[in-house]
């Protein structure tokens, strides 16, 4: 292999991807996954796919990566796939790749769109790339953690930081361009490629398709071999118009569609006697056809002078109607100006009380308030209120001396509690200037006073300490300032004004709240009660009434002022609709003179029409008769409709007599006309001409679409002839391809063989391969020979015949049921080999065991692969072999020492069943099941494993296959 030409995959790591939280390993040599069932080992191994392969989406994954569901004997479905590799936002998959121009790594991550990833490319190795993905050195377990901040954004921008020559892309085609560059004098042309082809065609990409898809399953059954080798023949071919898809369908659809057309024609030439007597027939009665016309014109015309007539009758009903009406709504509206006169005159009277009684409303409010200086009506029916309920107890206590206990008990507590809360409030007067509100700046108190004004309106009795004040100010800050109010977490407070208390007024409310309550306390002493009791209940009695009524009258006051506004609006409106209505009233009486003349004149006009329709409805009842014993008439349009005056009895029956002779001549088309139907050379799909009756547009159509079919026919016979041959041409083209195909894949096998010549693998001396096709290919094309395409004559229906049991057989359905295409997957049914042992003399057809089918597959593969390779290039390819324990641990080292020298690191899993041997054999083994880190990215998925393999190694061998990290983690023993 040529080290200046190599492309190597070097490295493959899995973040929060696949069950493992984050796993790390190099697949630059030979390799063994060790781990428990179901662990996900197969998953890692498969990854690989995503990087090697042009795509950026999981939607038809079972194509693109056929990843295999084992348990369920299936496939994973495109949503299943997706979520494996990629659950999280946090899910990575890195590939670390060296070419000529150095080491690169690619990065898959989620996309946005549905099932899709993106891919970044870096021209970095990925030891400058791995603190992004993962954080070793806060664990004191050696094991690492997440990276919190870890992002699709931060990784593509700490790339691009690194180099300026960082890309992303998910367009296939520039994907195409990226992985499969072969330029390599061009560092920027193929700095990131993994795979130079020779040619990037469809082809060609799809043909390494199938070939990486078995490298991962080289122990596959031999139908993946065969789409493989199916694949590479077409792309072995030097043109892509070469590539083999016959549509067979097609092919018998086009062969039926040339036959009916030519009986189509046949039938057509037979007619031509009938179409001459048709074209004799035709001419006479198209000579007597201006008496339609004019039975046309004298109808159109009698309908126009109708439909005029029907116009100006509704014109002059409507008039009549018009008139009659207005002089009913003039009436009407003498009556209802009458009634809106004195419902407004009442509406006026009403407004007028209504501005009375909002005026004594106002009154008697502005006199409450003015008992109530400083306080707002609000603080005002509070008091009220409150002094309602007092009164209302103090009633019922004197009213009833159970409830009188009670009361006292009430009364004597509230003076208790004024007395405790004057004391509160003498000490806060005294302390009154060490209000927070006075120590703490407006950005503080605002949302606090937002909150509840009582956190401001507190006293601590001195000036804030530091600490205090901190811890103030930092609580306030945790509030979001917004637009008039304040937000703590999901609840918003809103903001209040401050404005300081007014203690003393505070003071003075409670020194009278007490007195009340003392008055109060006396009327209920026992001392003079028979005596004073009667008076003291009606008093307070009266007291409560007084207070319910100035609660009353103060909800009045509030809007008093409005309802004024309203009473004034209300009387100044009714006012100027009196004196409109006056004046509409004289009005009126004026209109309804001049509308009574009016009426009689329409009246007048109405009665003329009416006798000129009778006259013409006559007219048209004889117009319609005629027409109905010949429909065809229907059909005519007139040049121009006859005047009004022309419109007579007299002219009419000149036109009846003349139209009789020209329907004895239409009688006698028609009846060629459906000969031809009937002899389907005529379409009638609609039956127009089988109707009793035809109209004459009709029979016109007819005759000409006849005339067109016979002037064309000449040129139809030399179009089919001409189709025919390019028919025949295709037949030909299509044997030839058949044949060339069936040449080249027999050319195909035999240079595979020839490769093959030399080749022995363990005991076998001899391999042979053979390509084998579907039976009835051999026999389609051995049939194709037996044709004779450039006859210039449609082949024989036996060659159809053939051909549609060819379809049967080969695709085992129907012919016509669509979707039967000839390819070269179709044609090419598997894939066999013979051996000769080396002690042996003739070659055998009998399978081989596992290890050893590989072998041969990996053979084969290795020259396909070349075939689509860039010549000059050496690769080092993992190849996915899972359960390496079913492989004869005898055949091991042969198997490695065969995948080594063809530029393949095998790369297999294996729980731990596999014989100790087995793992000694390869070398290199990774435990992936041991480790679990505390800081996953989804607790789901906590595996980890880095740090590279364990093995077995002789003196002198550690550093031949242990990483550039690990070696480096060596010390020298001086002992």
């Amino acid at each position: 292999m040529t080290d200046a030409f190599r492309f190597e995959i070097r490295r493959l790591v899995l973040v929060d991807s696949a069950g493992f939280g984050y796993v790390e390993i190099p697949v630059d040599r030979h390799a063994l996954l060790l781990g428990p069932g179901n662990l996900g080992k197969s998953s890692l191994l498969n990854a690989l796919r995503l990087f090697l392969l042009p795509e950026n989406n999981f939607r038809k994954s079972r194509l693109k990566f056929a990843f295999r569901n084992a348990r369920a004997g299936g496939f994973y479905a495109n949503e299943e796939s997706f979520q494996h590799y990629f659950p999280s936002r946090f899910s990575f998959l890195v590939m670390e790749v060296s070419n000529p121009h150095g080491v690169h790594c690619q990065v898959l991550y989620r996309g946005r769109g549905d099932l899709e990833y993106d891919r970044l490319f870096v021209p970095l190795p990925y030891e400058a790339l791995r603190g992004l993905f993962w954080r070793v050195d806060d664990d004191p377990d050696g094991i690492g953690g997440r990276v919190p901040e870890l992002s699709a954004e931060r990784v593509i921008d700490a790339a691009r930081r690194a180099s300026r020559d960082s890309l992303v892309t998910s367009d296939t085609a520039r994907l195409r361009r990226l992985l499969y560059a072969s330029d390599l004098m061009s560092p920027d042309a193929s700095r990131y490629s993994v795979f130079p082809l020779a040619d990037a065609d469809a082809r060609k990409v799809e043909s390494l398709r199938t070939l990486i898809l078995l490298l991962f399953e080289m122990s596959t059954d031999d139908r993946a071999m065969a789409a493989a080798v199916a694949s590479i023949v077409e792309a072995d071919k030097k043109f892509a118009s070469d590539e083999l898809d016959f549509d067979i369908d097609q092919f018998l659809r086009r062969h039926e569609e040339l036959k009916a057309r030519d009986l189509e024609l046949k039938r057509v030439e037979r007619e031509q006697p009938r179409f001459d007597r048709l074209t004799r027939a035709y001419a006479a009665y198209r000579h007597g056809g201006e008496v339609r016309g004019e039975f046309a014109a004298f109808r159109e015309g009698l309908e126009e002078c109708l439909a005029s007539l029907v116009r100006e009758r509704v014109d002059a009903a409507e008039a009549v109607e018009r008139e009659d009406g207005a002089l009913k709504r003039v009436r009407q509206r003498v009556k209802e100006l009458e009634q809106a006169s004195g419902e407004a005159r009442g509406a006026l009277k009403a407004a007028r009380r209504q501005r009375e009684q909002a005026e004594e409303d106002r009154r008697r409010g502005e006199l409450l308030v003015s008992r109530y200086p400083g306080c707002s009506q609000a603080e005002i029916r509070a008091m009220l209120e409150e002094a309602i309920e007092g009164q209302a107890q103090q009633l019922a206590a004197l009213q009833d001396a159970a409830q009188a206990e009670g009361q006292r008990a009430r009364l004597a507590a509230q003076l208790q509690d004024v007395d405790v809360r004057l004391e509160t409030l003498a000490r806060r007067i005294a302390g009154e200037q060490w209000q927070l509100a006075r120590q703490l700046p407006e950005a503080v108190v605002a949302p606090l006073m937002a909150v509840d004004p009582r956190l401001v309106q507190a006293s601590p009795g001195e000036a804030l300490d530091e600490a205090t004040r901190a811890t103030i100010v930092a609580f306030a800050r945790l509030f979001e300032g917004e637009s008039k109010a304040f937000r703590w977490f999901d609840t918003r407070f809103s903001a209040r004004h401050s404005s300081p208390e007014d203690l003393l007024e505070s003071r003075r409310h409670l020194q009278e709240e007490r007195r009340r309550c003392e008055r109060q306390l006396a009327e209920l002493a026992d001392d003079d009660a028979g005596i004073d009791r009667p008076r003291r209940i009606e008093e307070a009695r009266r007291e409560l009434e007084a207070a319910r009524e100035e609660a009353r009258a103060l909800k009045r006051f509030a809007g008093a002022e409005t309802r004024l506004e309203d009473a004034d609006r209300e009387i100044a409106e009714q006012e100027g609709l009196l004196e409109g209505h006056r004046e509409a009233l004289a009005e009126t009486g004026r209109d309804a003179d001049a509308l009574q003349g009016s009426l009689a004149r329409a009246r007048d006009a109405l009665a003329r029409i009416d006798e000129r329709q009778a006259e013409l409805q006559r007219l048209r009842a004889s117009v319609s008769a005629l027409q109905a014993r010949s429909p065809q008439l229907a059909g005519i349009e007139a040049a121009e409709a006859l005047a009004a005056e022309s419109l007579t009895e007299a002219r009419w029956q000149t036109i009846e007599a003349a139209l009789h002779e020209l329907d004895l001549q239409r009688l006698k088309v028609l009846d060629l006309l459906k000969d031809f139907v009937r002899a389907g050379v005529l379409p009638d799909d609609e039956g127009q001409l089988q109707h009793e009756s035809p109209g004459a547009a009709v029979i016109r159509g007819a005759c000409e679409q006849l005339g067109l079919l016979y002037r064309e026919l000449p040129r139809h016979r030399e179009l089919l002839q001409e189709q025919v041959a390019s028919h025949n041409e295709t037949v030909a083209s299509y044997r030839q391809a058949l044949r060339a195909n069936a040449e080249h894949i027999q050319r195909f096998e035999r240079r595979l063989n020839d490769e093959l010549e030399g080749v022995t693998i363990n005991d076998l001396a001899e391999i042979r391969v053979e390509i084998h096709c579907h039976p009835k290919f051999r026999n389609l094309v051995e049939e194709s020979e037996a044709i004779d395409p450039y006859s210039g004559q449609l082949l024989s229906d036996a060659f159809y015949e053939r051909l549609q049991g060819f379809v049967a057989e080969f695709f085992g359905e129907t012919p016509g049921q669509g979707g039967h295409r000839l390819t070269m997957d179709r044609v090419i049914t598997g894939i066999s080999y013979r051996t000769r042992k080396q002690s042996e003399t003739r070659l055998d057809a009998k399978g081989q065991s596992t290890s050893t089918t590989a072998l041969i597959n990996l053979e084969l593969v290795q020259r396909l692969l070349r075939r689509i390779l860039y010549p000059g290039v050496g690769l080092a390819f993992p190849m996915v072999l899972d359960e390496l324990a079913s492989v004869d641990v005898s055949q091991v080292p042969s198997l490695l020492e065969r995948l080594g020298r063809q530029g393949f690191n095998l790369f297999a899993a294996a729980t731990h069943s596999a014989s100790p041997e087995l793992i000694y054999q390869v070398g290199r083994h990774l435990e992936v099941g041991q480790m679990r880190t505390a800081r996953p990215y989804s607790p789901r998925r906590s595996l980890v494993y880095w740090g590279g393999p364990e093995g077995f190694a002789g003196e002198g061998e550690v550093t031949a296959w242990l990483g550039q990290e690990q070696a480096s983690l060596l010390e020298v023993d001086d002992e």
